[in-house]
C-alpha cells in the first residue's frame, strides 16, 4: 500500500514538473514572437527615406499660404522626393543651365493649392525654398497695406492727382526671372536670379500704370513707358 502510495505521489510530481516546464517554454516562445516584430518596427521607423523634415514642411506650407492667400490648414503636401540637383541653376528651375556639376542636396516637394499643384525645390537645410516660376500663383495674394500705400503715394506724386482719386485695380504675385526683367528691361539675358514680388496695376485718371515691387517693398519700379506720357 505504501509502495503504491509513493508511486502515485512520484507520478503526480512528475506530471506537475512537466506541466510547468511546458508552460515555461510556451511563455518563452510567446515572448520571442512578440519581441522580434517590435524590434524590426523600431528599425524601420528610424529610416527616414524620403520623409521631409517637419520644419521644412512647415516653411514650404507657410510660403504657399503667403503667396496664395489660402490658410495652411487648407493646403497639403502631396509628395516629397529626395533629389540631388546637378547645380544651383537646376535647383533654381533654370531653363538654360550649364553642365557644371555643383550638386545641391535637397527635395522636390509638391503642394496642393486649391485645384493646382505647385512644385518647390528646397535644399537640405531648408534655408532655400524656391517655387517653380511657372506656377500659376494668380491674383490671390494680398498686397501688404504699407506697400500699397507707398505705390499710391508714388503715383499721386508723379501724376499730381490727389491720392483719393487713384486706386489699385489689379495685384498679381510674380517671380521675376532676374533684376533686368523686374526693372522692365526689354532685352534681358536668360540668367536666372529670381526676384519675388508683385505686378501692380494702378488707375490714374483714364490710364493704367504698371508697377513692379519686390517682396519687402524696398524697390518700387514704374513701367518706363508710362513716364513718357506725362
Amino acid at each position: 500500500m505504501n509502495r503504491h502510495h509513493q508511486f502515485a505521489k512520484k507520478l503526480v510530481l512528475t506530471l506537475a514538473l512537466t506541466s510547468l516546464l511546458s508552460s515555461g517554454l510556451g511563455l518563452a516562445s510567446d515572448y520571442r514572437a512578440t519581441a522580434t516584430p517590435a524590434t524590426e518596427s523600431i528599425e524601420l521607423s528610424q529610416n527616414p527615406q524620403n520623409r521631409l523634415p517637419r520644419h521644412i514642411a512647415k516653411a514650404v506650407l507657410n510660403d504657399a499660404s503667403r503667396r496664395s492667400g489660402i490658410r495652411i490648414t487648407n493646403l497639403r503636401i502631396t509628395q516629397s522626393t529626395r533629389r540631388t540637383f546637378g547645380n544651383p541653376c537646376e535647383f533654381n528651375f533654370g531653363e538654360i543651365c550649364t553642365k557644371e556639376y555643383r550638386p545641391v542636396q535637397g527635395w522636390e516637394v509638391l503642394v496642393r493649392v486649391g485645384n493646382q499643384s505647385w512644385i518647390y525645390h528646397v535644399n537640405q537645410s531648408g534655408s532655400q525654398i524656391v517655387l517653380d516660376p511657372k506656377a500659376n500663383v494668380g491674383e490671390n495674394s494680398q498686397l501688404p497695406r504699407a506697400i500699397a500705400n507707398n505705390i499710391l503715394t508714388d503715383a499721386a506724386k508723379r501724376s499730381r492727382v490727389p491720392r483719393r482719386n487713384i486706386e489699385i485695380t489689379k495685384v498679381t504675385r510674380r517671380t521675376f526671372g532676374n533684376p533686368c526683367e523686374f526693372n522692365f528691361g526689354e532685352i534681358c539675358t536668360k540668367e536666372y536670379r529670381p526676384v519675388q514680388g508683385w505686378e501692380v496695376v494702378v488707375r490714374v485718371r483714364n490710364q493704367s500704370w504698371v508697377y513692379h515691387v519686390n517682396q519687402s517693398g524696398s524697390q518700387i519700379v514704374l513701367d518706363p513707358k508710362v513716364l513718357g506720357k506725362f
